[in-house]
């Protein structure tokens, strides 16, 4: 008799300290791959999301959420860390999200773990009225001609409008892009596979690319930053994990 995937794995959401320090070893692994813990000053304040597969009673999966009424009481968004963010303060009205840090073990990608982990946030997004959701999204080679031809296509196809625009803090610019003035149709097919699935997702949610990227040093990865309108979400995406 086959085992029901999903009955395999349970998820917790805002959960204690010891599945915390489960989720942030989790997080070294994916992110330097090697043992340690990835954690900063922002984990006190966010609400954290960890998938656990009931065999192993170990983490596999994990996001971390900050509400924007929660930033505000506290150290405001960790993506103020590398963007300038005075357009999507202003122009962000509600409730808005910052997610980040997501990550999957390596050997569980062929689960649906990522799945499971949006059915929650879509659930939470609902019940607590956000409007706005954000975060960076990493390129994990930065190459200047990749990134070149990906900020391209992201101006000719999934730019925001300019009231949501962000920009590089300037410690954060990075360093050089090489830049085209058109991606061509047979370039596309390339680029897209040259994107990573989740930021894939964002963008087939409806999420726009708010400017050009940050150069994230210490992960050694190019940062967009990414918003999506959640009254705008895609149609199936709702249907699918409501």
């Amino acid at each position: 008799m086959k085992t029901n995937i999903r009955n395999r794995f349970k998820v917790f959401f805002d959960c204690n300290d010891k599945l915390l320090a489960e989720a942030q070893s989790l997080r070294h692994k994916v992110f330097f791959g090697s043992n340690g813990k990835d954690k900063d000053k922002f984990d006190k304040y966010c609400t954290h999301l960890v998938v656990v597969d009931k065999n192993t009673r170990k983490a596999v999966g994990a996001y971390r959420l900050l509400l924007g009424s929660v930033a505000k009481k506290n150290l405001g968004f960790y993506s103020e860390g590398e963007f300038d963010l005075h357009n999507i303060k202003k122009n962000c009205k509600g409730q808005i999200l910052e997610m980040g840090r997501a990550c999957v073990d390596k050997s569980y990608r062929r689960f649906p773990v990522i799945n499971l982990m949006w059915k929650e946030i879509i659930c939470f997004i609902a019940k607590s009225n956000v409007t706005y959701v954000f975060g960076c999204a990493s390129i994990n080679d930065p190459s200047p001609e990749k990134i070149g031809k990906l900020l391209t296509y992201f101006k000719k196809s999934h730019f925001s409008p300019v009231k949501f625009r962000v920009y590089p803090l300037k410690d954060k610019e990075y360093p050089y892009i090489e830049k085209t003035d058109d991606v061509k149709v047979e370039e596309e097919k390339d680029i897209l596979r040259f994107i990573p699935s989740l930021v894939y997702g964002y963008l087939k949610m409806g999420a726009f690319v708010c400017g050009e990227p940050v150069w994230d040093k210490e992960f050694n990865t190019a940062d967009f930053f990414m918003l999506l309108d959640t009254s705008k979400m895609n149609e199936f995406y709702k249907r699918k994990f409501l």
